[in-house]
């Protein structure tokens, strides 16, 4: 009778997985192959992610665009240029009238440094958001744990490894303030 019981749960158990593994491959061929395509009008992709369970508000995201993960929330008038890459393992939070040019990289998580047999340690996640009406410039990378606040410039190519106080200029590899905006 025990072994019937530790069957049936380890069957019970296969099947989540089943159903989690088929419903991760669906969501990523609705999101990230078919509303990505360049044959799909913005429209159509903006219910697509809507119909995946994506939180946005914008129908301005161009194509190419690449979601790791559902802890999206993207307010109105944000625009995603071509290629942006969103690993949202936890929440990313886009708030309204921001700009992210191409090839942007948003990453939530990252790894503990492991001993000398394997560096990537222990997984970690923190929450990203960026605030109203920023800018960021084309290949910026924005790790784990940052807030942008309102109004801020993000140069191209800058690593944003720290929070982002409003209205100011941020470039460089780490990103430091650089100039006060208006």
């Amino acid at each position: 009778m025990e072994k019937t019981i530790k069957s049936r749960k380890r069957k019970e158990y296969n099947m989540k997985l089943i159903k989690i593994y088929v419903s991760t491959i669906i969501w990523n061929l609705l999101v990230n192959t078919i509303a990505k395509s360049i044959l799909i009008p913005q429209k159509i992709r903006f219910y697509l992610y809507r119909c995946a369970g994506m939180k946005i508000k914008t129908s301005n995201i161009r194509s190419g665009c690449t979601f790791r993960g559902k802890s999206i929330f993207i307010e109105e008038g944000v625009f995603l240029n071509h290629n942006v890459f969103i690993d949202a393992w936890e929440r990313v939070t886009i708030k309204e009238n921001t700009s992210i040019a191409f090839d942007v990289l948003i990453c939530t998580s990252s790894h503990a440094i492991g001993k000398s047999n394997k560096r990537a340690g222990e997984s970690n996640r923190k929450p990203i958001t960026i605030g109203k009406g920023c800018w960021i410039g084309a290949r910026a990378t924005i790790l784990p744990g940052v807030v942008i606040e309102d109004g801020c410039v993000i140069a191209a190519g800058a690593l944003v490894n720290k929070d982002c106080q409003s209205n100011g200029l941020y470039a460089g590899t780490p990103a430091i303030r650089i100039k006060d905006l208006d």
